[in-house]
């Protein structure tokens, strides 16, 4: 088991994160690009992309703890949390990230939780064992450009402020800049979704 020996906290029982106050380097990639990095100690990897890249990691994980530990650092998953997935699928999503990320910092890789969450229902349990006073990870991939999706993710990063009080919060994709206007005192780090970096590719 992932986090057997994990303390479980939550009405869900999830396994409890300790604190990381990492702040990642500007280096870095998705985890499908993982296996093909030769530098792998110069790359921070991310798991803000489809899920079924980073699905090996709960159906095989000691088998790519090997490449995981050569790396600069880990960003957790991040099984998708979609507000219209039914509320066991949610919960099975999000017990999944705190399993992978525990097993994670109980092999020694420098990792980064993620915080994901969906409506306002989910604020109440979706951030148990995540660490507080740690950075954490988010991705405002798809939650920009529609108005229900942007009033959830501004509610939910408000809750999730409130809630863990991080010491840094690293936000992968478009950046909205009242971030930092709103939160002085939380050290925002930006860093590039994997459809930005293709994009940059592209136009090189």
């Amino acid at each position: 088991m992932l986090a057997g020996h994990a303390q479980r906290v939550g009405i869900y029982k999830f396994p409890q994160l300790y604190e990381e106050q990492l702040i990642p380097s500007q280096n870095v990639k998705g985890i499908n690009y993982l296996l093909s990095t030769e530098d792998k100690n110069n790359w921070w990897f991310h798991c803000f992309n489809d899920d079924s890249q980073f699905q090996r990691l709960w159906n095989g994980f000691d088998h790519y703890v090997p490449h995981l530990k050569a790396s600069a650092g880990i960003i957790s998953p991040d099984f998708s949390l979609y507000r219209d997935y039914d509320d066991e699928l949610l919960i099975w999503n999000c017990y999944r990230n705190r399993c992978i990320a525990y097993a994670m910092q109980e092999a020694g890789m420098k990792m980064i939780p993620t915080a994901g969450f969906a409506g306002e229902h989910t604020w109440s349990w979706c951030f148990d064992g995540l660490p507080k006073n740690s950075t954490v990870a988010v991705t405002t991939n798809g939650t920009l450009s529609d108005p229900e999706a942007r009033r959830l993710f501004v509610g939910g990063i408000d809750a999730m402020i409130s809630t863990l009080h991080p010491h840094a919060v690293v936000v992968c994709g478009t950046s909205p800049v009242w971030l930092d206007v709103k939160y002085p005192e939380v050290r925002i780090i930006h860093i590039p979704s994997y459809s930005q970096q293709w994009a940059a590719r592209r136009c090189v």
